[in-house]
């Protein structure tokens, strides 16, 4: 059975607001001659993840308000050399 996440998106008014950040976002790394990926980067990496990739999402909180959901495509360890561990969850 999937398992959903639920976070707070930080800085964020309206569904629009999100949906132009994965926009410039997206635009950003095709400039860089990258392959687009939508990543939410968290230090905590949920615990029950195998249930979370079985047809998990991510709702996304705006205002106060459980307003858009994405599918969780994977989960990637980052390390970004300063000895803390991250998680990168890639979205749909």
């Amino acid at each position: 059975m999937a398992l959903h996440i639920v976070k707070l998106c930080v800085g964020v008014d309206s569904a629009e607001d999100l949906a132009a950040w994965i926009d410039f976002r997206a635009a950003e790394q095709r400039e860089q001659g990258l392959e687009p990926e939508q990543i939410h980067t968290t230090r905590m990496a949920p615990a029950r993840r195998d249930e979370v990739l079985d047809g998990g999402s991510l709702y996304w909180v705006i205002k106060g308000v459980i307003l858009c959901r994405q599918r969780v495509i994977r989960f990637d360890e980052v390390d970004r050399g300063d000895g803390i561990r991250r998680c990168a969850i890639v979205l749909d």
